[in-house]
C-alpha cells in the first residue's frame, strides 16, 4: 500500500514538473496567449507557474493587470518567496491604481536588496504619483547619492518647481545643464525648464533667450521653440529681431513648413506678456481674409486661464485714397478706424496704446471723427485689469507666483538611464 502511494505521489510530481517546464518553454517562445490558457487550472499549478501566467497576462496587449494579480496572489499563497514576484505584483497593482499596495510590494523587494536602483526608481515614481512630493524628493535625492543617473536629478527639479522652491530649482537646473549631455533628451527637457523659470518667475529674459536659442541649435525647425524665441525677442525690446522672427514664421506657413494644427487654427502667437492680474497674448493671422480681415489679435487672460476679452485689428483701403491703408480696429465692443502708418506688429501695439479719444469711432457704418464722448459698454473687456501697464516691454515686478509647468514627466518606474 505504501509503495502504491509513493508511486502515485512521484507520478503527480512528474506531471506537475513536466507541465511547469512546458509553461516555461512557452514563456521562452513568447507564447503568452497559450500560457494564459492555463489560468483556470491555476490553483493546481505550482507557484512558479502561476507567476509565469501572471507575467503572460501583463505581456498581452492590452495588458490584463487584474488577471495577473490573481495569479501573483496565488503564487504567494503557495508560499513562493521571491523579490521578482513582489516586483511583478507591484507592477500590476500600479497599473490598477492601487498605489499603496504597490508601495508595500516594493518595500518587500527592498528588504531583499536595500539600494537596488530599479526598486528605488519605481518607489519614487509611485510616491510622486500619489502626491507625496516630500517623500518622492527624499527617495530621488537618495538615488542621486547612490547612482549617477539622469532621472533622479531631473525629477528633483520637477518637484522643486511644483513646490515653488524656485531658487533651489534654479541652481539645480544650472547644475543639470552641465551634467547632462548637450542636445540629448534630459538636457533638452532641462533647458525647457530653464526657459520657463527665467521667463515667468525671475523675468530674466536674457537667460531665458539664451537657453531658447541653445535649444534651437539642436532643433532649428521646432515651431514652439521658434514662437518662444519670438516672444523673448520682444520682451527684451529687440523689435527688429522680433519682426524678423515673425516674418520667418509667416514664410514657413507660406511654404508648408508648419504643423497641420496651425493651418487649421490659422494664426500663431507673436507676443506673450505676464501682467500682475494675468497674461496678455498676441496672435498674427496668416490669411486675414479668411478670418474676418483680422491681422492681429490680443487676448486678455486671467491668472486662472479665463479669457476676459479680445482686441483685434485688420487693414482696409482708405475710401478717400486708394494708396493708403487704415487700421480697422475693435476694442471690445467698440469699433474704430485709424491711419495705418505702420502695418506691422509695432503699429498694432501703437494702436492698442492710443487713447479712444484719438481714434475715429465707427457706428452703424458711419465714422465719427470725435469719439471723446464715446463710453464703451460694460461688456468691453479687461482694460481696467491690463490697460494701465499695456506697454509690452515693461517688466512686471518679480514676485513669487504659481507657474504651470508642462515638462513631460517620464515613466520612470523602469527607467535606469
Amino acid at each position: 500500500m505504501k509503495t502504491k502511494v509513493l508511486v502515485f505521489l512521484l507520478l503527480c510530481n512528474h506531471l506537475s514538473s513536466g507541465q511547469g517546464s512546458y509553461i516555461s518553454r512557452l514563456w521562452n517562445t513568447k507564447s503568452y496567449e497559450q500560457i494564459t490558457a492555463y489560468a483556470p487550472s491555476g490553483s493546481s499549478l505550482s507557484a512558479r507557474d502561476n507567476m509565469t501566467i501572471g507575467r503572460a497576462f501583463m505581456s498581452l496587449q492590452p495588458l490584463q493587470a487584474q488577471q495577473a494579480l490573481q495569479h501573483y496572489d496565488l503564487a504567494i499563497a503557495k508560499r513562493m518567496n521571491s523579490e521578482d514576484l513582489y516586483f511583478f505584483r507591484a507592477e500590476s497593482n500600479y497599473e490598477l491604481g492601487r498605489l499603496n499596495a504597490a508601495l508595500i510590494d516594493l518595500e518587500k523587494c527592498l528588504e531583499y536588496r536595500k539600494d537596488h536602483q530599479k526598486y528605488l526608481l519605481f518607489k519614487a515614481s509611485i510616491q510622486y504619483k500619489m502626491g507625496a512630493k516630500d517623500a518622492a524628493y527624499k527617495t530621488y535625492f537618495y538615488l542621486c547619492e547612490l547612482y549617477d543617473k539622469q532621472t533622479p536629478f531631473f525629477m528633483l527639479v520637477v518637484i522643486n518647481l511644483e513646490r515653488e522652491m524656485y531658487n533651489k530649482a534654479r541652481q539645480q537646473i544650472k547644475d543639470n545643464m552641465l551634467r547632462f549631455e548637450r542636445g540629448q533628451d534630459f538636457w533638452r527637457l532641462t533647458a525647457e525648464q530653464q526657459v520657463r523659470l527665467e521667463w515667468h518667475v525671475f523675468k530674466d529674459y536674457s537667460v531665458a533667450l539664451k537657453a531658447q536659442e541653445s535649444l534651437l541649435n539642436y532643433k532649428p525647425g521646432n515651431v514652439p521653440y521658434l514662437i518662444k524665441r519670438l516672444s523673448l525677442y520682444r520682451l527684451q525690446g529687440s523689435d527688429s529681431l522680433g519682426q524678423w522672427a515673425e516674418n520667418d514664421l509667416q514664410s514657413r506657413y507660406n511654404t508648408n513648413k508648419l504643423p497641420v494644427d496651425l493651418y487649421k487654427k490659422g494664426s500663431i502667437k507673436v507676443g506673450e506678456y505676464i501682467r500682475t492680474n494675468g497674461t496678455v497674448e498676441d496672435y498674427r493671422t496668416f490669411r486675414p481674409n479668411l478670418f474676418g480681415n483680422t491681422k492681429y489679435s490680443r487676448f486678455y487672460i486671467s491668472s486662472s486661464g479665463v479669457i476676459l476679452g479680445k482686441h483685434w485689428a485688420g487693414l482696409v483701403l482708405d475710401s478717400k485714397d486708394s494708396t493708403a491703408l487704415l487700421w480697422d480696429f475693435h476694442r471690445g465692443d467698440a469699433h474704430f478706424i485709424a491711419v495705418a502708418s505702420d502695418t506691422s506688429y509695432s503699429g498694432f501695439i501703437q494702436l492698442l496704446e492710443t487713447p479712444d479719444s484719438s481714434l475715429s469711432f465707427v457706428i452703424e457704418g458711419n465714422t465719427i471723427t470725435d469719439s471723446s464722448e464715446f463710453i464703451p459698454s460694460k461688456g468691453s473687456p479687461s482694460d481696467s485689469l491690463f490697460r494701465s501697464n499695456e506697454t509690452p516691454l515693461q517688466k512686471s515686478p518679480v514676485k513669487k507666483e504659481p507657474v504651470i509647468y508642462t515638462t513631460p514627466v517620464l515613466d520612470v518606474k523602469r527607467d535606469t538611464i
